[in-house]
């Protein structure tokens, strides 16, 4: 003889286990919010490291470290939606200040060029500290 389980027993084992699975489910996300915003920081870092790397400080924006900065603290104080978005933005910065950097020195080069081709800009004499000498 089989024995029949009673509809609200039945019943509580289906929210039980559902209530014990979204528990799981809402840890995982924090730990992956976690994660996504220290790569995020990580990333940043990374980005303000290379623009210092290449520019020697030239391509930073003003803003960039205070941005990263702001992050960084989000991220020890647990509040990984500003941390990702404040990291976020700081590549951004660091990215657009470095890619700026580029163009300005591509453009300085160019101008150079022009100047000296015209004969009205001695640039290697000004370089030199050699202004207005023969």
């Amino acid at each position: 003889m089989t024995k029949e389980m009673p509809f609200k027993s039945l019943l509580g084992l289906i929210i039980g286990g559902a209530l014990v699975l979204g528990g799981c489910a809402g840890q995982t996300s924090k730990m992956g919010d976690a994660e996504k915003a220290e790569q995020a920081v990580a990333k940043a870092e990374s980005a303000v490291k290379k623009v210092r790397e290449q520019s020697g400080d030239w391509g930073l924006w003003k803003s960039t470290l205070g941005i990263l900065g702001n992050a960084k603290n989000s991220l020890k104080q647990g509040d990984y939606k500003a941390a990702a978005e404040a990291a976020n933005e700081a590549k951004f910065e660091a990215d657009k200040g470095l890619a700026q950097y580029r163009q300005e020195q591509s453009q300085y080069k160019l101008a150079v060029q022009a100047a000296e081709a015209n004969g009205d800009y001695p640039e290697s004499k000004w370089v030199n500290g050699r202004v207005g000498e023969p």
